[in-house]
Formats: C-alpha cells, structure tokens, sequence
C-alpha cells in the first residue's frame, strides 16, 4: 500500500507531485503519528496519577470530617484538591490539542489514500482520455456518488456533463455539479452532488505545464465562489517538475485537498504497466 502512495505522487495535501516528494510525505505523517502515538502513551500515568492524588484528598476530607483521623487542617487539603484539579484541567486541555492536531494529520491521510485510489482507478480504467470515457470512469472510482451517478448515465446523452463555460471565459472538458445535472431521474444524483461537491476535468492532449496548470488552478478559484468543489482532476500525456511545484505551493485547503494531476499518455500501454506495476509493487 505504500508503494502505491509514494508512486502516485501527493503533497500538501495533493496528489499531483512527484514520487520523491510523497515519500518525504509519507514519512513525515508517519512520524508525526508515531509521535502522538507516544506523547499519549507517556501522559496516562500523569493524568492517573493526577486523579488518584484528587480521589484520594477527597477520601481523606470526608474521614477527618467524620472525625476518624486528623493529618491535615481542611483549609491544607481544600488547597491541595484545587491545585490538582486546575493541574488536571490545564493538562487535558493540553492533551486536548493534541488530539486536534492528530485529527488533522488523520484527516491528511484519508485524504491521501481516497484520492490517491481514485487517481490510480482512472489510471487502470481509461485508454484514450475521451470525455465519456473519463466519465464513465467516475461512478467505479467514486463510492460516495457512484450508484445514483451510474443510473443517471444510463438515463441521460450526457452531453450537458461536456465542454460546459460558466462564465463566458472559464471552462471545463467535464462539469457535474447541480447546474448540469438535468431534472430527469436527478434527485439522488444532486443530492449527492450537493454533499460531495463538484466535479471539474481538464483533458490535455499535451504536457501539463506550468501555463496550463495556472489556468486551471485560476478556473478553480472561480468555480469555488460559485460552488463547492468536491473533485478537481487534469488530465495529460505528461507532467512538468514545474506543474508539480506550483500544485505544492497551493494554501487553499478547499483546492489542493481535491486536485488531483494525472499523467496519462494516449495507447501507451508501457507506461500503462509501468503505472500498475508502482501500484502492486
């Protein structure tokens, strides 16, 4: 499973950079898990022993208030109890944040292996980067909206998926979002539209440069004020190390969470193998 994250490429949350550097991502996230891991695994004694110090000055009140004993004025234990419970709340809140931050490296991982399988599932699935076949591609490689996307295929030309402008001058090759989706048989497929988010698809017969990687990126941050973007894909004979470094630099979470870069050259069936051999090797 690694070997399938390092050669599909994915950085800062994206999954269109080169192997080298999803390596150093990989490694990075993994470290930083294997650091929570540890830091949790060190601070339960603190926080048990925090808590038998309170229950037992709590204990220990209630027999000298019985009269049983007397160790320590009410005043001394009252102070004690109070310290090691702000101690206690100021140490969970610390622990608290801790959690936050491995939820944002969890949420980094899903985020990595989702779009990474659907990266790789298109890969597999389509030959010569045609509209209808990238589309099809979607619902076998997209489980949150792939049954109500499949049926209304079967029902539609799906041509209202296809070359779709939205401003006059902003384009995509593939837009599903609730603007395309025809009233026929839709409900289902804009109800899950609506939840997952847009879909935007670039096709290049062409390297994915740094121009048209700017281009799309610009298309992107016109779209998003538009809508919510769930899936953005370019798709290109090649990749240039330029494309790779800006999709790196991108700080919008929004975008760089859900672009994907794709590197598919036209009846290659070399490069084909070679792609499923990183995958299953």
């Amino acid at each position: 499973m690694l070997s399938l994250m390092t050669n599909n490429g994915f950085e800062s949350d994206n999954t269109g950079l080169n192997p080298s550097a999803d390596s150093v991502t990989l490694t990075q996230y993994s470290s930083e898990a294997s650091q929570l891991i540890k830091s949790f695994t060190k601070n339960i004694p603190i926080v048990v022993t925090i808590l038998v110090l309170i229950v037992s000055l709590t204990a220990l009140d209630l027999v000298m208030d019985l009269g049983f004993i007397r160790i320590l004025s009410d005043e001394t234990i009252d102070a004690i109890i109070i310290s090691a419970s702000v101690f206690l709340i100021l140490f969970t809140l610390f622990l608290i944040r801790r959690v936050l931050h491995s939820q944002k490296i969890l949420h980094k991982w899903s985020n990595l292996f989702e779009n990474n399988a659907i990266k790789t599932g298109i890969i597999l699935t389509i030959k010569n980067k045609s509209k209808e076949e990238i589309l099809y591609a979607l619902p076998q490689v997209i489980d949150q909206i792939s049954d109500p996307l499949e049926y209304y295929l079967s029902k539609s030309d799906k041509k209202e998926f296809y070359n779709v402008n939205i401003d006059g001058i902003t384009s995509f090759d593939i837009l599903i979002d609730n603007s395309t989706i025809k009233s026929i048989d839709s409900d289902s497929l804009k109800d899950a539209i609506q939840e997952y988010g847009s879909i935007l698809i670039k096709i290049l017969d062409k390297v994915i440069d740094k121009r048209t990687t700017e281009d799309f990126l610009k298309s992107l941050q016109k779209y998003k004020k538009r809508d919510k973007i769930g899936l953005a894909i370019m798709i290109g004979d090649s990749i240039s190390q330029e494309s790779y470094i800006l999709v790196n630099k991108i700080k919008d979470n929004k975008i760089s969470g859900n672009l994907i870069l794709i590197e598919k050259p036209v009846n290659n069936e070399d490069h084909d193998l070679k792609s499923l051999n990183n995958v299953l090797t």
